[in-house]
Formats: structure tokens, sequence, C-alpha cells
């Protein structure tokens, strides 16, 4: 059956909460945050044919979020095809920021953390389909999430139009046997487009992993003095999975929680070894470093470097 949500059937104040419900039926449950300081508008119309849903939705500038809570606590065993068919968005997953333009295609995976931050007033086709239902594994599937898939030649130039009809029959609860098999059709369509974007992209990985590397340790350096910073905080923070955080330091035969650990205390060393810093105390230079501690974090000082921290603050004076 289909469904129809437009924002113009409520009052301005109860907007927000109206797209964010219908949002998460729609789709998978999701945070939702119109731009600040501007009216939200929108409306989206969609219904499902076989295994898959089918929407068009308009909307004014807006974010869309699926955190790490509420991948935990809700099924998204499903994969997200959008299509922009006007205006332009930005797509975080996996460690990936990618702006998408009118025409172009991005794929997010549901079971996973994402955001998408429409920048413009956009139209988007969106087909929501189940994991199951395509032969590429969400691991093979991470290596092409939030990025920018063309629309415009090869199996996108037959896709795009096709879902825009599947999308208006859908919405017009037209939806006969036939049509159902073209749906069906249409998830190949998607698998052949998949496909040919990991084929694509088999070169690229090395490098976009080590970037994607680079740009958390760049991250922890700049947080070393919060003591709140955790390995799933920096896993949520670059959308991708503890296990895959864990599997990038693994490559460089350190786990994240010692790579902290051992930024932390060179931070402290450095300092302490500063006459500038000579009248702040041991203490203080650790607190500052995320060592919330004194105890603990003389210990792990005197095993780094031999000797208790303010024994070394007097050897390098």
């Amino acid at each position: 059956m289909a469904t129809m949500v437009d924002t113009a059937a409520v009052a301005p104040a109860d907007r927000k909460g109206y797209w964010a419900e219908a949002s998460s039926r729609m789709f998978v449950p999701l945070e939702f945050d119109p731009a600040p300081r501007r009216p939200f508008s929108g409306w989206m119309r969609g219904g499902p044919l076989a295994d898959v849903q089918l929407c068009e939705l308009a909307a004014t500038p807006h974010v869309v979020a699926r955190t790490p809570r509420l991948v935990d606590d809700t099924d998204g065993a499903y994969y997200k095809l959008n299509l922009v068919v006007e205006g332009s968005m930005v797509v975080r997953q996996d460690g990936r920021e990618t702006l998408i333009g009118s025409g172009d295609f991005t794929i997010c995976d549901c079971s996973r953390p994402y955001a998408i931050d429409t920048r413009t007033p956009l139209r988007l086709l969106i087909c929501m389909m189940p994991q199951a239902a395509l032969s590429i594994s969400p691991e093979r599937m991470s290596r092409i999430t939030a990025t920018s898939v063309p629309g415009g030649h090869g199996v996108g130039w037959l896709l795009a139009p096709f879902l825009d009809r599947l999308s208006r029959l859908a919405q017009a609860d037209a939806v006969t046997s036939e049509v159902e098999s073209a749906a069906q059709s249409a998830v190949s369509l998607v698998e052949n487009l998949c496909s040919a974007q990991l084929r694509q992209r088999s070169g690229l990985d090395a490098s976009a992993r080590d970037e994607l590397a680079r740009r958390m340790r760049e991250y922890i350096d700049a947080h070393l003095g919060d003591p709140d910073l955790t390995p799933d905080r920096i896993a949520a923070e670059h959308y991708v999975s503890r296990r895959y955080l864990y599997k990038l330091f693994a490559a460089d035969g350190v786990s994240v929680s010692r790579w902290i650990r051992e930024r932390r205390l060179e931070r402290c060393r450095r300092d302490l070894a500063n006459p500038a810093l000579g009248d702040q105390s041991v203490s203080a230079i650790a607190l500052r470093h995320g060592f919330t501690d004194p105890a603990h974090f003389s210990r792990l000082f005197r095993a780094a470097y031999g000797c208790a921290p303010s024994q070394y603050r007097r050897d390098a004076a």
C-alpha cells in the first residue's frame, strides 16, 4: 500500500517530529535535523514492490543520521540506494565523505552508521532492498558505500529511468504481478551496478585505507586530552564499525588503545622535559593529556621510560 507524507499537513513547529517519524517508518530508524534558521518543508511518496521499497522524496536542507545507537538497537539489514534527481547532498559512511550531485547514485548500508547532509533543496529516488536480496556481502559493499556512482552511462543509465517508472507505479498502488517481476529485475540491475563499481575501485582500496588510517590518527592526536576518547567514539566519528577500526590499526601491528596510550605518554614526556612548563605539576600535565589517575599514569610512564615522571623531569632539567 502506498504511503504519502507531506509537511504541509502539520504546523511548522511539529514538522521536525513528523518528518523524523515518517522517514523512520519509510526506511529505517534515523535521527533527523532540519537546517538551522530555515523553515523545513518536504514530502515523500512510496510503497513496496516485491522485496523492495521505492520512494520519491523532496525536501529543503536537512541532515539524517543512522547513529551507532540506532544501529545497535534496531534492524538495519538493508541497502539504501539514493538517486539524486535534483540538488546535491554529502553522504558519510565507512570513513568516506562524498558530494553526490544531480543524476548520480550513492548507496548506504543501513546495518552500519551513516549520515546524509543535504546542502540544497533536493529531490531523491530511494530504493530500499534487503541485504539478502544481493549476492554482495556487506564487507565487500563497504568498499563502495558513500561513493558517487554515475547515473549518466553504463548500468546507471539503464537503472535511473527504470527506478523512476517503478516508483510512480508504487505511488499509484498500480502493483501487478508483472510490476513485481520488474522490481526483481531492478534488484538485478542494482547488483550489476554495484559489481561494476567494485571492479572499478579494486585498485583504490589500499590508498583509501591508508588515508582513513591517517585521518583517524590525526583525530586521536587532536583529542588526546579527552579521557572519553575510546575506540567506539573514534569508529562512530569516522562512520566505520569498531571491527573495521581494529582491522586498520592491526595492519600496523598495534591496537587502538595502545596507540592512544603511547601518544598520550609521549605528549606527557615532551611536556615534562620542557623548562617552560616547570611550574606545572606532574598530575596537571598528565590530566591535560587524558590521564585521570596519577598513580596509574606514574606506573605507565615508568614502564615506558624506565623511571618515574618526577625523576624524568629532574634528569631532563
